[in-house]
Order: C-alpha cells, then sequence, then structure tokens
C-alpha cells in the first residue's frame, strides 16, 4: 500500500506540474508582450517560410526548427486558441502612411 501512496502522490505532482506550465503558457500568451514574443519566436523557427535549401542537411535542419514552432502552434491551438488571431492581427505588417512627396488621389 505504500507503493500505491507514492505513485498516488507522484501522479498527482505530475499533473500539479502540467497544469502549471499550462497556466504559464496561457498568462504569457493574455499579455501583448508575450503574443509579440511568441510571434516572433514562431518566426525564428521558420514557421512562416519554407524549409527547402539546395545546400545538403539544410532543409533537415531547417525542418527541425519548423519542429519546434508547430509544437508551439500546437500547444497554441490547444490551450488558447483564441490568442491567436489576436497574435497575428497585432503583429500584421501595417500599411505605411504616403508621404508628403507622393502623388494622392486628392
Amino acid at each position: 500500500m505504500v507503493g500505491d501512496e507514492q505513485q498516488s502522490r507522484q501522479d498527482l505532482e505530475k499533473q500539479v506540474a502540467i497544469e502549471q506550465r499550462e497556466a504559464d503558457f496561457r498568462w504569457l500568451m493574455a499579455d501583448p508582450r508575450g503574443r509579440r514574443f511568441m510571434w516572433a519566436t514562431l518566426g525564428d523557427y521558420g514557421l512562416f517560410r519554407t524549409s527547402f535549401n539546395h545546400l545538403p542537411g539544410q532543409t533537415e535542419f531547417n525542418e527541425g526548427q519548423r519542429n519546434a514552432g508547430l509544437l508551439l502552434l500546437g500547444r497554441i491551438n490547444r490551450l488558447c486558441p483564441e490568442q491567436y488571431g489576436v497574435m497575428a492581427a497585432e503583429n500584421a505588417p501595417k500599411p505605411t502612411e504616403p508621404s508628403n512627396d507622393q502623388e494622392t488621389d486628392e
């Protein structure tokens, strides 16, 4: 019975650790700074570009990095899917204002 109690305690500790990690991730994604960091990280991992490269082994390396990005994207989709659209909108390129020396339609 002591073994069962110890196993139950270990299982509970493991579950608490998982729940804490998931709560930490939701906290990160709930803040604009966290979403900005995550967007940059996904980009750094090559999630938004092709992995193909003509150099031997480079495609495989790029796919390995991209896989890390896919793991993060999967976590976003599982834990806080509503934050992906917010993150994408916050980090979308903004249209530039025409400068004074450019012609306008006015």
